[in-house]
């Protein structure tokens, strides 16, 4: 329902490609935390790509959690905001580039931007197939 949030927190990846799957795992945990306000809506978002653009519509504010290729050591947190965003997009970011690429650029287009958007990210040290998770030292001690 439009309006309803005031930000989305959309988790990306799939989850059986290793670190991959750290936005929806990322998001699942949030939402377990149980510790946000009414206003904030979690997406667990996988590889859905365009089928998210109605969740960034609906909100004033958006953050997106997904792994990111930045060339830097696994485990390194990575933040990009929306101008960030396009600018990096230029080189592969994320192991599935196309449907991030794809919703964002819809987003634009359609005028469903939000007026705040911002990435967070964690460079992955392994996504090939498989479930283990966190990988890149992210599981909590």
């Amino acid at each position: 329902m439009k309006g309803a949030s005031d930000t989305v927190v959309i988790g990306l990846g799939n989850v059986v490609m290793s670190d991959d799957g750290l936005g929806v795992h990322a998001v699942a945990r949030l939402r377990e935390s149980g510790r946000l306000a009414d206003a904030v809506e979690l997406i667990e978002g996988g590889t859905a790509g365009l089928l998210l653009l109605p969740h960034l519509a609906d909100a004033p504010r958006a953050i997106i959690i997904d792994a990111v290729r930045a060339g830097a050591r696994a485990g390194t947190l990575v933040r990009l905001d929306a101008d960030g965003l396009a600018r990096v997009f230029e080189r592969h970011i994320s192991p599935h580039d196309v449907g991030l690429r794809d919703l964002l650029g819809a987003a634009r287009l359609s005028g469903d931007w939000p007026s705040a958007l911002v990435l967070h990210g964690i460079e992955p040290a392994v996504t090939r197939v498989g479930t283990e998770r966190a990988r890149a030292g992210l599981e909590p001690g």
